[in-house]
């Protein structure tokens, strides 16, 4: 996607908060047009493995959202210092397509973590990120941590 140059002047004006709460709201609708948009080509990623980071990000959020109807990503809490934006954020929705390897369960289930962004010129050039990945897996396989009983199933 191209952005034109009116829009990169604009884009740039915006506050790093305002930048990192657009990316993120950018789940809920264009989330492929939220990563062109904000977080930078070059950015550099700490926690994430491989030659093509950026690129292993978005297909692996793709494909997230894909895997879930409903979705929807709440920024709960937004504090930003300098160039540095600290985001809590809760993803979720109905676990309906596959993903790495786990069929449609049906289940609700969430997936939450903190994210600090560090905005330059309207993008994110570097990102962090932790979240509880390990009982996302589990919710969506069906396993509960304490009993290793299938987790109920949501109604749709």
């Amino acid at each position: 996607m191209a952005i034109n140059r009116t829009t990169e002047e604009a884009q740039a004006r915006l506050s790093p908060k305002e930048v990192a709460a657009a990316f993120y709201t950018s789940y809920n609708g264009d989330l492929a047009g939220g990563f062109d948009r904000y977080i930078s080509k070059d950015v550099v990623l700490h926690g994430f493995d491989g030659p093509n980071q950026r690129g292993a990000w978005i297909d692996g959020d793709i494909e997230l959202t894909k895997s879930l109807s409903g979705y929807k990503l709440e920024i709960l809490d937004q504090f930003a210092e300098g160039e540095k934006v600290v985001t809590r954020w809760r993803f979720g929705g109905v676990h309906t397509g596959t993903i790495l390897g786990i069929p449609a369960s049906g289940r609700e289930v969430s997936l939450s973590g903190i994210s600090i962004d560090r905005v330059v010129g309207g993008q994110s050039v570097e990102h962090w990120s932790d979240g509880n990945f390990g009982k996302f897996l589990q919710e969506i396989s069906g396993e509960t941590p304490t009993s290793g009983r299938a987790a109920p199933v949501a109604h749709q």
